[in-house]
């Protein structure tokens, strides 16, 4: 994903990339008063296989989730207090109501998805220095819609480079981005949202 697009002082960008599994997406974010707001679809061979809308709060902290896949339609959200994630799965066989343990202190991870991990990071990173490392307490959500509780050790291994780790060490993902957050993925193009002038135009670094 290239560096964003910024007109009248805020982010409001759309693009493509190539995921680093190989799938491609198309992806927008538009920044306002009351935070960000990122969709994201995902292609495999031509066919679309999952489309995702997630929310946050201008601090970078989730506000709304909804991610439909060939399992169904998910949605997520916090309570007030940030105590407790609530939601459903809309699939064939029905309404799955879900209730996830949830705090100022956690994160979501969208497995796949440049819009989770960005946000993430980004809040992450303003307190975390290069080799720092510390185990996070998350909300792992795939392409099943059963998201689960987790712990993840999360690494900053160097200036922009990044190592997300499960405990059980049956996961991990790595992650490169801009010195602005923003992840770096293959082959990425992005344009503005709207006409006018465009105020900064950030490349991909050489």
């Amino acid at each position: 994903m290239t560096a964003p697009l910024r007109v009248g002082g805020r982010v409001r960008v759309g693009g493509r990339a190539t995921t680093i599994d190989g799938a491609q997406i198309v992806w927008s974010l538009a920044e306002g008063k009351r935070g960000s707001r990122w969709r994201e679809a995902l292609t495999r061979d031509g066919s679309l296989v999952r489309s995702v809308l997630f929310e946050a709060s201008p601090a970078g902290r989730m506000t709304r989730l909804e991610v439909t896949t060939t399992a169904g339609l998910l949605t997520l959200h916090p309570d007030d207090r940030e105590s407790t994630l609530h939601g459903n799965v809309v699939g064939p066989g029905g309404v799955r109501h879900l209730r996830l343990a949830w705090s100022p202190e956690h994160e979501l991870l969208l497995l796949g998805s440049p819009a989770t991990a960005a946000t993430a990071l980004r809040r992450l990173g303003g307190a975390m220095s290069p080799g720092d490392e510390r185990t996070v307490a998350m909300v792992r959500v795939d392409d099943l819609l059963e998201p689960r509780e987790v712990s993840w050790v999360v690494a900053r291994t160097g200036d922009t480079t990044w190592l997300l780790r499960a405990t059980d060490g049956a996961e991990e993902r790595r992650l490169t981005l801009h010195a602005d957050g923003f992840p770096v993925l293959g082959d990425a193009v992005s344009w503005p949202l709207e006409g006018g002038t465009v105020e900064e135009v950030w490349t991909e670094p050489s």
